[in-house]
């Protein structure tokens, strides 16, 4: 006898069987299935690719714009700067969302005094916005009410989970301990830089519809500027690994052109094409324009990141060059608060470059 039942199915008395079937046996990691499985060789790649980008740094040291650049991308990559960006995209949205709400209530108040055709051509508000817009402002005031209220505990709640995903993100270009607390003066940051792009946008299309398309051109040159300052003045309350503020201007560069770039094609280009395709296409045109312009800026904001991290590790920052100065260098030896300020407790040496 074989100890197999009918039909070549192995019997209760075959050990082999019996240890084939015994879940407390060891189980052979190759034969792992499912999404444990799928974590396992996602973290295997990551870790091989994380060293080799680790090697190239080491051989490439001598060579800085090529050293810098792969610093910059294994940051990113460390960060999960697609997935976070995701986030901080959606979050954003999220925010919008009863920003908007707030704002279509507050104008109900203001019907009285503003006519809703002259509140859509200073906004640049046109189509199904428009229409909206022209529909608030005939509310009566109970609906006014709620939507204004209803707007601003939406704003409140966005913020924070919009904070705290910023305040992850930051921590994880600077390699510090993750964590997801944000104060109100992060949050207040965050929402003020919001509530920014949202104005500044706005005056850019009164500049374009009093002065034209050349000259709402030339002040973007003066909208980079400003994004660029209220991002640096956003990173300054997030968790970094330096005090130095200095070590925030690459990042907050590269935001503010980047963020320009898209005003100017959002206002400047896309407006017409936008129409034509809602007349093809409906809402499911502004939902994917919208979406994309959501995903591309909280990509550039967690890139902005860890362009500071790396080439903060790499060169150091403006404040340590311009402290090195023969007469600049004095500051910090007469008045300790500028030497707090700008993180030179080490001299103002640069970091060693070290990965």
């Amino acid at each position: 006898m074989t100890g197999r039942a009918p039909g070549g199915r192995a019997g209760a008395s075959d050990p082999d069987a019996v240890e084939t079937a015994d879940p407390a046996g060891d189980a052979d990691p190759s034969a792992e299935t499912g999404v444990r499985a799928l974590v396992n060789r996602s973290r295997e790649r990551m870790a091989l690719e994380q060293a080799r980008v680790g090697e190239l740094i080491e051989r490439y040291h001598d060579r800085p714009l090529l050293d810098v650049g792969l610093r910059i991308y294994q940051r990113d990559r460390e960060a999960a700067g697609t997935i976070v960006g995701s986030a901080l995209a959606f979050r954003l949205f999220l925010f919008f969302v009863p920003l908007t709400l707030f704002i279509v209530g507050v104008l109900g108040f203001v019907a009285r005094w503003f006519d809703a055709a002259d509140i859509n051509e200073a906004a640049g508000l046109g189509g199904t916005v428009a229409v909206q817009i022209n529909t608030a402002m005939s509310q009566p005031t109970s609906t006014r009410w709620v939507a204004t209220l209803a707007g601003l505990v939406g704003m409140v709640w966005a913020g924070r989970s919009l904070s705290k995903v910023m305040v992850s993100a930051s921590c994880l270009a600077w390699r510090l301990p993750v964590t997801t607390r944000a104060s109100m003066r992060v949050i207040g940051s965050v929402v003020g830089l919001v509530v920014a792009i949202a104005l500044v946008a706005t005056v850019v299309n009164h500049i374009r519809l009093d002065f034209g398309v050349g000259v709402a051109g030339l002040s973007f040159v003066a909208v980079a500027a400003i994004y660029a300052a209220a991002w640096m003045a956003m990173s300054l309350v997030l968790p970094r690994g330096t005090s130095d503020p200095g070590a925030l201007l690459p990042g907050a560069a590269l935001v503010g052109v980047v963020l320009s770039g898209m005003q100017a094609v959002a206002q400047l280009y896309i407006p017409d094409k936008l129409d034509r395709a809602s007349a093809l296409y409906g809402a499911l045109a502004t939902t994917i324009v919208t979406l994309g312009w959501f995903f591309l800026l909280g990509r550039v904001m967690v890139f902005g990141m860890a362009v500071d991290a790396a080439v903060f590790e790499r060169f150091g920052s403006v404040s340590q060059f311009v402290f090195r100065l023969p007469i600049v260098r004095l500051l910090p030896r007469r008045f300790p608060w500028v030497q707090r300020f700008f993180d030179l407790s080490d001299g103002s040496a640069p970091p060693s470059g070290d990965p």
